[in-house]
């Protein structure tokens, strides 16, 4: 495999340029939409300049919901200068193809690994559309990691004026040396995690990165976090995190959680899978209190191994009704809150 480099290099800028202080009073916000089982975050960054990180939801509504969501906040016509895509399972994707066609697009970063690259399966529907959303807007610069058979060097800067979006990891087919044989953790592995930061405070985005199988003992590191523990610990501490795989058990190792040391974190979880897990939420309660950690499934009543915190028994988790917002400010304070209190 190939480190990924020249990609941000063209078009980034140098990765050690010195960044301009904030003007007074800007603001980067990054929007967590509650899109029930899945993730889908937006930043808009001062002079009303957008990134998209993943674009998932339903996958019943082939992104509709989601985009509707994502209409309200970057409005018709506009500039995304850089759309980021963890990983390919359609609770990440699923309006992405969508996200191409109605705004222009700039440039797209994905790590390309597909279901049907690993059993006979058919590329999934939401695949299918970016596949083809990208064939009909040319204009948009397309990185595919599993095109160019490579791995993101941990490190790499993308600038947009004074935010720095710096990525750890990201690959175009799961490391050897992982020796994963489950086919979810495979597709998961390969996620593309960044952090964003703006005026001395920072946003740890972690698609759904694997740092343990499920029913590893609570000090295993494996695969993606694995990775960034080793190769990237010096960019892992950050504000906020949107932790990895909705709360799963497979993701936020205690090494990991140790080394990011968050002062605010954010599960992004629907009515299914029992995310966020309680085991999960654990090890974030080692270094932050439980009103410092949101959910996207405020009142879910799953049971079993779901984190009881904000439960309300026999509730089924609604949609659109707990999207989160980080603000970050240029007076070096940030705030973390749910739009719809």
């Amino acid at each position: 495999m190939k480190y990924l480099v020249f990609f941000f290099l063209l078009l980034a800028g140098r990765a050690d340029a010195q960044l301009p202080p904030p003007n007074n009073n800007e603001t980067v916000e990054v929007r967590v939409l509650d899109v029930g089982a899945g993730l889908c975050n937006l930043i808009k960054m001062p002079g009303d300049k957008y990134i998209v990180y993943d674009a998932g939801g339903d996958y019943n509504t082939n992104g509709e919901r989601t985009m509707a969501q994502i209409r309200s906040f970057i409005p018709s016509g506009s500039e995304i200068e850089l759309m980021v895509l963890s990983h390919t399972d359609a609770d990440h994707i699923v309006a992405a193809g969508q996200v191409i066609r109605e705004y222009k697009v700039k440039k797209l970063l994905w790590g390309g690994y597909e279901r049907s690259m690993i059993d006979a399966e058919q590329p999934t529907a939401a695949y299918q559309r970016i596949i083809a959303a990208l064939q009909a807007t040319p204009g948009t610069v397309n990185v595919n990691l599993n095109q160019r058979d490579s791995v993101i060097t941990p490190g790499n800067h993308f600038m947009v004026g004074t935010t720095t979006i710096t990525f750890l990891c990201g690959f175009g087919k799961p490391l050897a040396e992982w020796g994963l044989t489950d086919k979810a953790e495979k597709l998961n592995a390969v996620s593309i995690v960044m952090r964003l930061d703006f005026a001395g405070n920072s946003v740890l985005f972690c698609g759904d990165a694997v740092g343990r199988h499920r029913d590893d003992p609570e000090d295993a590191l494996i695969a993606t976090e694995k990775f960034m523990v080793e190769r990237a610990a010096q960019y892992l501490p950050s504000t906020v995190i949107i932790a990895p795989h909705h709360g799963a058990k497979n993701g936020s190792s205690a090494a990991f959680v140790r080394l990011v040391k968050p002062k605010a974190v954010i599960f992004s979880a629907g009515h299914r899978f029992h995310h966020p897990e309680t085991s999960t939420a654990l090890r974030y309660l080692q270094y932050v209190p439980a009103s410092s950690i949101f959910r996207t499934d405020r009142g879910d009543d799953e049971g079993g191994t779901e984190w009881d915190y904000l439960r309300v028994p026999g509730t089924k988790d609604g949609y659109n009704d707990d999207n989160v917002d980080v603000l970050l400010k240029s007076d070096h304070s940030y705030r973390v809150f749910y739009l719809d209190n």
